[in-house]
């Protein structure tokens, strides 16, 4: 089952190639709709440094094999990742890698590189904020997972955030936006979500996204995440309009407040 259980870390050992990774933290990955069993075909994430400290492949030290359930093409998340990344919205890179297990070739995987802290220093200039894990299907609350930084100080950060952003006086509400979040770049991902039909993404479906609290800037960032049903594959059409149905709360706050979206332009 996806119980916690399932998806405890045991030692392996990775070769590519010539080359061999001994004592590789790895564990079964993937929510509803990627979950699979080690018999069958599972998404797997890899931790080169957890047990074998300053160990990398190509430079990283967590990386996360999907077998791409929703996405038969396997091409999806690297372009959009890229496409949002050349919009200035920070996402994990991803990439193709063919996998076998135990000797049982298990086909073409889509490769992603982990967020944590190595991955935020490429795009902050501090890694030391808190970063949220939104988790499957969930809006933003103080309770989130927190994947790096101080969970206390995370929860604290949240809940200022929400209550900010849920304040009844617009004026205050604009204020706090402008303050607490780094809007030119959410605006960014927006655009991108609607552009690419993401519509499991967070201003539409509140899934699959990260948020990070940037400590130099004291601002909230959304980092993308999990986009495979893409360009109205799967369950939407690829016309989608422009004023889709926005369900995250951040987004919604966001576009009630024309001044806020003039001011980025």
């Amino acid at each position: 089952g996806m119980g916690d259980a399932a998806k405890e870390a045991v030692s392996a050992q990775v070769r590519e190639g010539d080359k061999v990774y001994t004592n590789v933290a790895i564990h079964l990955k993937g929510s509803a709709g990627s979950f699979e069993p080690i018999d069958a075909r599972p998404a797997l994430t890899l931790n080169f440094g957890k047990f074998s400290p300053g160990q990398k492949f190509h430079g990283l030290n967590k990386i996360h094999l999907n077998n791409s359930r929703q996405d038969s093409s396997l091409i999806s998340e690297q372009l959009c990742r890229e496409l949002f990344n050349a919009a200035g919205v920070p996402t994990p890179r991803a990439t193709q890698a063919r996998v076998s297990l135990n000797g049982r070739d298990l086909g073409v995987y889509v490769l992603v590189e982990g967020a944590n802290k190595q991955f935020l220093r490429r795009h902050f200039k501090d890694d030391e904020g808190v970063l949220y894990d939104g988790g499957f299907c969930q809006e933003l609350h103080p309770g989130l997972e927190v994947d790096s930084g101080d969970p206390k100080a995370g929860r604290a950060l949240m809940q200022a955030f929400i209550s900010a952003v849920q304040s009844p006086n617009r004026a205050q509400r604009q204020a706090a936006l402008r303050e607490m979040l780094d809007v030119d770049r959410f605006l960014s991902m927006v655009a991108m979500e609607i552009l690419t039909v993401h519509w499991d993404g967070y201003s539409m479906n509140r899934n699959n996204y990260r948020v990070y609290h940037d400590p130099s800037t004291r601002k909230f960032v959304f980092l993308p995440h999990g986009v495979d049903q893409m360009f109205g594959h799967r369950r939407s059409s690829a016309e989608m309009d422009i004023n889709s149905g926005m369900n995250g709360l951040v987004t919604r706050q966001v576009l009630a407040i024309p001044e806020l979206i003039t001011a980025q332009m």
